[in-house]
């Protein structure tokens, strides 16, 4: 159960917000939608990886608190992929 909180939710929290962003710029001549898409490529992965190894050196202290940091690491690209969708 730890590992589909701490590493399967905020995956699919990523993928959908870079959905999102890259349905928003689709046809209006932005490359910020392959931006994001080429970000997410190498983000979502990573974040994966480094929540899996997080929670495999904290196995016995499974708690609210390693969710909250899982989750929290896997906000750092979608809050860069939204300030650049706010700058374009």
């Amino acid at each position: 159960m730890r590992y589909v909180l701490g590493l399967f939710i905020p995956a699919l929290l990523q993928c959908l917000l870079i959905y999102f962003i890259i349905e928003v710029n689709t046809g209006n001549g932005s490359w910020l939608g392959l931006g994001a898409f080429l970000i997410g490529i190498f983000a979502v992965p990573a974040t994966m990886i480094v929540n899996w190894v997080y929670i495999r050196n904290t196995q016995s202290t499974f708690q609210v608190k390693t969710i909250v940091r899982c989750l929290s690491i896997a906000a750092i690209t979608p809050v860069i992929i939204l300030f650049l969708f706010l700058m374009s």
